[in-house]
């Protein structure tokens, strides 16, 4: 597999500088774990490494043009860890949280977590609406993958952020419709055109919280 993770690694359209050997290897590590518990649990509906690497981590990967390498990431409804695990892979200075309310889910990711060997990361096994009152920490960054819309996550976000902060989402034209609806504590700060490794057209919205 170092062959198509190299080629995703210097694949133009992500913009990612060179990465060193340690990362090209623990892709690899995770395209494997991801492989093989998929046959036990249901983590993504591809079933090959190649499947996986083209559609999911590409896809992660598009996020790292709004992150900065040490910033706070809370990635909410990871699942199979997408996009957090990919960026931590190559900003392993980043903390991260994951937030996973399927329990299955969460044990592949501490695996993950404990192959890999990464630090600064957290898994927790939690929907996002049952620690909005109890989690303290506040964060640069929150990022969705899946979402039904961009208030829905504007308004689950706000609260884990610090002032300025950032809440980042993927989403396809036809779903970008709802970014002008009014939110009074963010402002959209940028709209990258994006692509999936297919060619699909997509963006990536960038809202920032306000300061007031």
């Amino acid at each position: 597999m170092q062959g198509p993770i190299l080629n995703i690694l210097k694949d133009p359209r992500l913009g990612l500088n060179a990465q060193p050997p340690l990362v090209v290897s623990r892709l690899e590590q995770y395209l494997q774990l991801l492989v093989k518990w998929n046959r036990k649990i249901n983590l993504t509906a591809e079933k090959t490494a190649e499947d996986i690497l083209n559609r999911h981590v590409f896809d992660s990967f598009q996020y790292s043009r709004a992150l900065e390498q040490d910033y706070r990431v809370m990635d909410i409804g990871s699942g199979a860890g997408f996009p957090g695990i990919p960026l931590k892979i190559i900003f392993p200075n980043l903390n991260l949280v994951l937030v996973e309310s399927q329990r299955k889910r969460c044990s592949f990711l501490d695996t993950v977590i404990r192959d890999l060997e990464l630090d600064k990361v957290e898994v927790m096994n939690a929907r996002v609406e049952d620690i909005l009152d109890t989690l303290s920490e506040k964060f640069d960054a929150v990022v969705f993958r899946a979402v039904s819309s961009s208030q829905a996550c504007l308004s689950l976000g706000e609260r884990f952020l610090v002032p300025g902060g950032k809440i980042i989402l993927k989403k396809s034209p036809e779903e970008k419709q709802d970014q002008s609806l009014s939110n009074p504590m963010f402002l959209l700060d940028k709209e990258v055109s994006i692509s999936s490794y297919h060619g699909v057209a997509s963006s990536l919205l960038v809202f920032s919280k306000c300061f007031t």
